[in-house]
């Protein structure tokens, strides 16, 4: 690919390399216009030129005019005397060229449309709707007087009202000594409500299949994937061929194993629309606290007294379940969960055995890895087909920053110009004091020859009037072969700084013809790329003038520097950029690269190359990668920013959550509403990859669960009464063989026996009795504060309220989950009445229940609903990404929280792409274990 000019002109008849001679130009016109005139030909080919050829840059703008002089009808010079003046006033001139209209001006492309969440206004209830008070809201209650919900049930929160402190409806009832304050539900509207979990009876649904493993009954992906086979490598160096599949790292052993989603039940009921295969949810608490929780939660569990009906289903359920317990108890099993990994998270079983496209260090550089670059000596290894050649270690090469330009177009003593080649420092031809004028311009505005000639007579008339030398202009003084060009087209931005000063020429706009207002000229003109460093150069408090083509070069628009602003689009962040220029604000490092490359996107014309908006930015920057052209955009900033980064900008940029799936990675704005210099990174940016990737190294992870939940080790510290009920719990059994053995001795010894058989009744009563009390002493023994737990990330698909969750989890819903308050942008808190930050249940906004609902049918490719449970902090977290993402990567705090990134997987190139960003409390890195080298994506494209 040869390199690109930033002037280069936009549509044919001809396309120049940055090398345009006006004299030629004009001569040849001449020629063409008069019959039987000898061929002028071009210096250096001896070949005369056509309208197609593509020029050097050695041609004389004179010989272009006198051409055009003689074309007129004239076969010698007109004397200086007869000369009458242009179109575009001024100096007289001989030959003018009639310009016609430039051609409609291409359209600009439009960004992406930012995402900004629906603000939600809360409603007050319709008195005269259908309205179904449900329990679901998260507040304060006392423990004695908690109503408990029914089985099965499915509850939503009150609207959320972030302006009132207390929930719709919201009392404290009178409360007992010693009452303990947990969640607290109010009779509330529904805002969502789900299908009750049907458990294992999907092992009978219609789509379910069968496997010997766990989970055993699951649904096939709806979704086919490719059917070719990939190779992947573990850590424990184990590689083999795989089908293509939705595959997750195993904590257990590192094998690359097969990804089972558990879904609700309505996500499990859908029509099968994703890459994953599902399973549907299961109890996984022990089954004798299943047992107690299937008759208590039968019964109110708050101040109100039980009706007759909920009574006597109580009591058809109490025997049932006694003689369960007691059965369970003559077989004793674990309550309490596996402790593993001593109590932390599941670790990352990750390691990348790949090589960085460019490593930090050039020793890590791939030998075999080769690209050509401007002025690099050829090397003899073979080529990469990717990347073309370079030697190894040169991948991110610094390249020198030009002190002048190379070429320039230098004023003749009356008229007319000589372009070039400027003597550089060394040289004893070298003039320190040159001058010269920088003429700006747009393509958009100047697409042929013709007329790139008003350009020309723009840099001479102002080079004159300022007094310098020389002038440069970019379709003539880029230089004549493609290296030339290749060198000095990103170099752009020395040259605005070398420049005495800078005019702009400009061209009506289609339909704007007859206008004298140069606004909507300007406008245009400062929609390519380049015009935003030309500006930002310039010296301090220049006055630039604004030429318009075929209006007087007399009169020039004038227009300060510090209000070009007011003729973008972007007007808001770049006077930013002007200001610090024009030193009347200070930006950091960070905060001028972000800034600088918002301001580059916004302007979408001029760039040829992928790389362009970031080699357009590196000209503002003190160091200045080599470019390689088969760079993608990405890759070209990250090199740029390893170049010149002390601010750690890829590091930052990693942590952020864009506000929507089609936002850019380049608008780095984030959904939390933070800016980048808010997040301290806590990892490093060690290498850039294939695909828009990069290495980080040093970071937190763990596994998140998806197949199933497990039960949950925990700890708890024990009270008089919890230990009386557990000694007595625990010997029922004996209690029973006791009484059962004297009763029996009893009646073998005759009437001497009765006072054993006495005796035996009477640990035969207190064996029953502990009996039939077992559903409340299991629930008084498990119902403590949790003073520790093992760590787990367990997730699932959908939707549930909190108190199916931590039934499903614990057996019971005994207050320990919690909703968390900011972990996620669908999170909502708000204060109780002792000003005390509560999470609520995410669906209390009725936009995020939309989304909930419109999750189940989403086409994939689309966010859907994902909830992550954190057993070590007891929260609740409701997300969105498209996928589920395998695993939590810690890579920087902000806010007094950790950034957590989770992460999809693809195995085929052993990349974890970021699927969203969550906020959560620093304590969690206490039991997470760091992994090696990591390979990170921030846009997973293919499905």
């Amino acid at each position: 690919m040869s390199a690109q000019n930033p002037y280069p002109p936009a549509s044919p008849p001809t396309s120049h390399g940055g090398n345009l001679d006006p004299n030629e130009l004009r001569l040849r016109q001449q020629q063409q216009a008069t019959p039987g005139y000898p061929a002028y030909p071009v210096q250096g080919t001896g070949v005369a030129p056509t309208h197609s050829t593509s020029h050097g840059g050695n041609t004389d703008p004179n010989a272009v005019r006198l051409r055009l002089q003689q074309s007129s009808g004239s076969s010698t010079p007109v004397p200086q005397a007869q000369m009458e003046p242009g179109p575009y006033g001024g100096r007289p001139s001989p030959g003018w060229v009639t310009s016609s209209p430039p051609g409609p001006p291409t359209p600009q492309s439009t960004q992406p449309g930012q995402y900004i969440p629906a603000q939600y206004q809360p409603q007050p209830p319709n008195p005269n709707s259908a309205q179904i008070p449900i329990q679901g809201n998260m507040g304060y209650f006392p423990t004695n007087s908690r109503p408990q919900p029914s089985p099965g049930a499915s509850y939503a929160p009150s609207p959320y009202k972030p302006s009132q402190n207390l929930p719709v409806g919201y009392s404290i009832p009178p409360t007992k000594k010693k009452s303990t304050l947990r969640r607290c539900y109010v009779d509330t509207p529904v805002q969502y409500r789900g299908r009750p979990e049907q458990g294992y009876k999907n092992i009978f649904h219609e789509r379910a299949q069968w496997r010997s493993k766990w989970p055993n009954s699951f649904q096939l992906a709806g979704v086919p994937h490719n059917t070719s086979e990939k190779r992947h490598r573990d850590m424990m160096q184990r590689a083999k061929y795989f089908a293509a599949e939705n595959y997750y790292l195993s904590p257990t052993d590192g094998h690359l194993a097969k990804l089972f989603v558990q879904s609700t039940q309505e996500v499990y009921d859908a029509d099968p629309n994703s890459t994953w295969r599902r399973t549907f949810i299961r109890n996984r608490s022990p089954l004798i606290l299943q047992i107690a929780n299937w008759v208590l939660t039968s019964l109110p569990a708050g101040d109100r007294e039980a009706k007759g009906e909920e009574i006597a289903i109580a009591a058809g359920k109490w025997v049932p379940s006694c003689v369960a317990i007691l059965f369970l108890m003559i077989f004793p099993v674990s309550v309490a969960g596996e402790v593993r990994n001593g109590g932390k998270y599941d670790p990352l079983p990750y390691r990348f055995w790949g090589y960085p496209y460019h490593a930090r260090n050039p020793q890590e550089d791939n030998p075999e890895l080769q690209i050509h670059l401007p002025g690099a000596t050829q090397p003899s290894a073979a080529p990469s087909a990717q990347h073309g050649q370079i030697s190894r270690g040169a991948l991110n090469p610094i390249s020198e920053r030009p002190i002048e330009p190379k070429y320039l177009c230098f004023l003749k003593s009356v008229e007319g110009v000589e372009i070039r080649e400027v003597p550089q420092r060394g040289d004893d031809h070298h003039d320190p004091a040159a001058t010269y004028i920088l003429v700006s311009y747009t393509s958009e505005h100047f697409r042929t020859e013709e007329e790139q000639l008003f350009l020309h007579d723009v840099g001479e008339h102002a080079a004159r009037r300022a007094g310098v030398q020389a002038y440069w202009v970019g379709c003539s003084c880029l230089g004549n072969t493609e290296d030339e060009v290749q060198d000095n087209v990103w170099r752009i931005s020395d040259v605005v700084r070398g420049a005495r000063s800078m005019v702009i020429a400009v061209a009506d706009v289609q339909g704007k013809e007859q206008s004298n207002d140069n606004t909507a000229a300007l406008r245009e003109w400062g929609t390519r790329v380049w015009t935003l460093p030309e500006v930002l150069l310039t010296p301090s408090n220049s006055e630039i003038p604004v030429y318009r083509r075929n209006r007087s070069l007399n009169a020039p628009m004038i227009v300060h520097k510090r209000n070009f602003a007011t003729l973008w689009g972007d007007a808001s962040i770049s006077r930013e950029l002007i200001d610090h220029y024009e030193g009347n604000l200070t930006l950091s490092s960070l905060e001028l690269v972000t800034i600088a490359l918002k301001c580059l996107y916004s302007r979408q014309k001029g760039n040829h190359l992928p790389g362009d908006m970031a080699y357009a930015l590196m000209g503002l920057l003190r160091r200045r990668p080599t470019v390689v052209k088969s760079d993608t955009a990405f890759q070209a900033f990250a090199r740029l920013s390893l170049a010149n980064d002390n601010d750690l900008l890829l590091e930052r940029l990693i942590c952020t959550l864009p506000k929507s799936l089609s936002q850019p990675w380049y608008d780095m704005d984030d959904q939390w509403g933070v800016s980048l210099w808010d997040i301290l990174p806590s990892t490093q940016v060690c290498g850039i990859a294939d695909k828009d990737t990069v290495i980080i190294d040093g970071c937190y992870a763990a596994a998140i669960r998806w197949k199933a939940f497990a039960a949950v080790a925990s700890l708890t510290r024990d009270s008089w009464s919890r230990f009386l009920f557990r000694y007595l719990f625990r010997s029922t059994s004996y209690l029973f063989i006791i009484g059962i053995a004297l009763v029996a001795a009893g009646g073998a010894t005759g009437a001497g026996g009765a006072s054993l058989k006495a005796i035996g009744a009477i640990f035969l009563t207190i064996a029953l009795l502990i009996t039939l009390a077992s559903p409340y002493i299991i629930r008084k023994l498990y119902s403590g504060k949790l003073w520790g737990t093992q760590a787990w990330f367990f997730g699932f698909e959908g939707y549930m309220d909190i108190s199916t969750i931590e039934q499903h989890i614990f057996g019971a819903d005994m207050g320990h989950l919690k909703w968390s308050t900011n972990g996620s942008p669908l999170s909502i808190h708000r204060a109780n009445k002792h000003g005390e930050c509560i999470g609520q249940d995410p669906t209390g906004n009725p936009e995020t229940a939309k989304k909930v609902k419109k999750a189940v049918d989403a086409p994939m490719g689309e966010q859907r609903i994902f909830t992550l449970i954190d057993t070590y902090t007891l929260t609740v977290t409701v997300f969105e990404a498209v996928r589920p993402p395998v695993a939590v990567v810690m890579c920087g705090a902000e806010g007094g929280m950790q950034r957590a990134l989770l992460c999809s997987y693809d195995w085929s190139t052993q990349t974890l792409y970021r699927e969203s960003v969550l906020r959560m409390e620093t304590i969690v890195l206490e039991q997470m274990a760091r992994v090696g080298r990591l390979r990170l994506g921030l846009k997973r494209g293919e499905l």
